[in-house]
């Protein structure tokens, strides 16, 4: 297999530094390799098949890669484990220690001239420093912790097997962390520990999948423990009905006991790396020439503000695990190519252009590795970034334009038909309009006209424009709820009476449905009818969160596919905020579409005299019911209701 033939030749020319160019070009032709097996992997192959080929191939390439010049890594973790075994606390005694020159004299002088930065003391978790100490007491050689490694990483492999069988992902996914060469180069290659935290991170997810609590947040602390980055997945895999089986994250705690001597000093190399120290990063040099001196405390807040963000408006702990890991990676002030593995594996269920870009795109760090083999100078080429990272931004803003599926396990049926579904409340002045409107509209099968106790004509006008009319109680998602329930269109689109559809607007839901048969739904940019500057703003700002984050408001006319409301239970049929929460289930249910400017709304909640007031009621509620939807706190609809109505009429 070619795929198999370049990675055997990039591991007999390494180490990367050595031949820089010809790294480059078998490194990337690895990518381009890795993409036409997934595009050309046949579909009849049976499962159990597919899996042993797809297992057998990463196995064979990363046997190969064993031999493979190690990083300068490797030969700390066997320094720490034998300082270990010595009776030394690797936290308080760096290798330079004098108390130390008689290891460094002896049988592990080999090892102690590479050790990079000797002049620190040990880095990493006490999860981590256990397993070397154990590793170097049965041999202390580059090439026995490298084969350790590798077993961890196709224990990896078989957890990413089994969580693609229990999200009914087809088992080529696979292929996306088993041919991965980023993870074979730098795991089985180079020798890098980041193997630890991601097989430890997938187990916990998988437990979780299968609801084994304790297990799950036992495997999240001992990632911690491998790794400290491993701590961003856990506010996504937290949950109040969790109870006292969270206290299983704790338990790997006990690894810090041998260390206790040291005190704070644990945490001492981690916090000068951490604030010193700069490599490959991008967002945060950024931040660095705007902030300067405040840069680190800037980077941190804007970096807390995305994670909160994400674990408001995220319901699936794996989706919400892989958001928060790329945006850490984002983040960090130091980014060395091996910890992209940790984003690795969910490339299995998630394979973003823009990360497998970034994964191909380190080959741009070769050449600073080629400066280090000639000189023994290790030195960023910072214009270098510039092809890394413009590329991989400008490809999740593309992303986020245009969403693209890639064979997942839920497609929904061919839309043919509309139901177009208004909620009422004394709208007769406003309802003739809309519904004269409508009348002719390619694909809208019928119009029902939800009323939650209207005493000012609006029934009356709805009958007489040929509408289908049906009363209930007040509140717009309960209106909504009874109107979807006797629906028969394939597509329910939900407009407020005082909205009007912009020319082609219910073409385009039907041409981008068929276009995307694994979108559950989606919404349209609004605008006002008579804008200014505020209102405009407001517009912009609804119409960016729907674009960016997939959460629209319901003057931004929702449409959801009937058979995707039925997989979800229904439509939500809360008294106020039942548009974000809709919005909320169709990021689970297969992802909303935005289809850009769509639809006209009034500005009668949008007086000048009233403006901020409603704009601060607005906001609030909104992140009041994220907050107390993601604490699963009871929420109140009656106090919702009250307090957006009496800030708006």
């Amino acid at each position: 297999m070619t795929w198999l033939v370049d990675m055997a030749v990039l591991a007999a020319i390494g180490p990367l530094g050595r031949y820089v160019a010809a790294s480059m070009v078998l490194y990337g032709c690895g990518f381009l390799f890795l993409v036409l097996m997934f595009r050309t992997f046949p579909a009849q192959v049976r499962t159990a098949q597919a899996l042993g080929l797809i297992l057998g191939l990463g196995f064979a390439a990363r046997a190969a890669f064993l031999l493979f010049p190690p990083n300068t890594d490797i030969y700390r973790y066997i320094w720490e484990g034998a300082v270990q075994n010595h009776g030394f606390n690797p936290y308080i005694h760096p290798p330079v220690d004098p108390a130390l020159a008689f290891l460094a004299q002896g049988d592990l002088n080999r090892f102690w001239h590479h050790i990079n930065h000797p002049n620190l003391a040990a880095l990493y978790p006490p999860a981590a420093m256990q397993l070397f100490r154990l590793l170097a007491w049965i041999s202390p050689t580059p090439l026995f912790f490298k084969s350790v490694f590798l077993l961890f990483d196709m224990g990896v492999m078989l957890i990413l097997a089994a969580l693609l069988y229990a999200r009914r992902l087809p088992a080529s996914r696979l292929l996306f962390y088993a041919a991965n060469p980023l993870a074979i180069v730098f795991i089985s290659g180079e020798g890098h520990l980041d193997v630890l935290q991601s097989f430890f991170l997938c187990m916990g997810l998988l437990l979780l999948t299968h609801r084994r609590r304790v297990g799950a947040y036992f495997a999240l602390g001992l990632a911690v423990a491998c790794k400290y980055l491993s701590a961003v997945a856990i506010p996504f895999c937290w949950s109040r009905g969790a109870g006292w089986r969270v206290l299983a994250l704790a338990i790997p705690a006990a690894f810090c006991i041998p260390y206790l001597s040291a005190g704070s000093d644990i945490f001492a190399t981690l916090g000068t790396f951490a604030t010193r120290m700069h490599y490959n990063d991008f967002i945060t040099e950024g931040m660095g020439l705007i902030f300067g001196n405040w840069s680190m405390p800037a980077a941190g807040l804007l970096f807390l503000l995305g994670l909160g963000w994400i674990w408001l408006t995220e319901d699936d702990p794996l989706h919400g695990v892989y958001l928060g890991v790329g945006w850490l990676l984002a983040m960090l002030p130091t980014l060395h190519p091996w910890y992209l593995v940790m984003i690795a594996p969910f490339m299995c269920f998630y394979p973003s252009i823009a990360w497998l870009y970034l994964h191909v795109a380190v080959l741009f760090t070769f050449p600073v590795l080629g400066h280090e083999f000639q000189t023994g100078v290790f030195q960023e080429i910072p214009w270098l970034k510039l092809p890394e990272y413009l590329p991989f931004f400008a490809l999740l803003v593309w992303g986020l334009f245009r969403r693209r599926s890639w064979g997942g396990a839920q497609r929904y049926s061919v839309s043919k038909s509309i139901s177009v579904i208004i909620p009422t409340l004394n709208e007769a002045e406003r309802i003739g309009r809309l519904l004269t409107d409508l009348r002719g509209r390619p694909w809208i099968e019928e119009i029902i006209v939800s009323d939650g106790g209207s005493d000012d004509g609006t029934l009356a006008a709805a009958r007489d424009c040929g509408a289908r009319v049906i009363t209930g109680s007040r509140g717009r998602g309960v209106q909504i709820r009874s109107a979807v329930e006797m629906a028969g269109g394939d597509v329910l689109l939900i407009l407020h009476a005082d909205a009007m559809l912009q020319p082609g607007a219910t073409e385009r839901i039907i041409a981008a449905l068929a276009a995307d048969r694994e979108v559950a739904g989606g919404c349209f940019g609004m605008q006002f009818r008579d804008s200014n500057p505020g209102r405009s703003l407001i517009a912009a700002l609804n119409n960016l969160k729907a674009f960016a984050c997939g959460i629209s408001f319901g003057d931004q006319a929702q449409f959801v596919r009937a058979e995707a409301l039925r997989r979800m239970g229904g439509f939500p049929d809360l008294l106020l905020m039942e548009d974000v929460e809709l919005s909320l289930r169709l990021k689970t249910a297969g992802g909303a579409v935005y289809l850009g400017p769509g639809v006209t709304v009034s500005a009668r909640r949008w007086h000048a005299e009233h403006f901020l007031a409603n704009f601060r009621t607005v906001v609030g509620l909104f992140f009041r019911y994220l907050i107390e939807r993601r604490l699963e706190r009871k929420i109140d609809e009656e106090k919702y209701y009250r307090s957006y109505y009496r800030s708006t009429d």
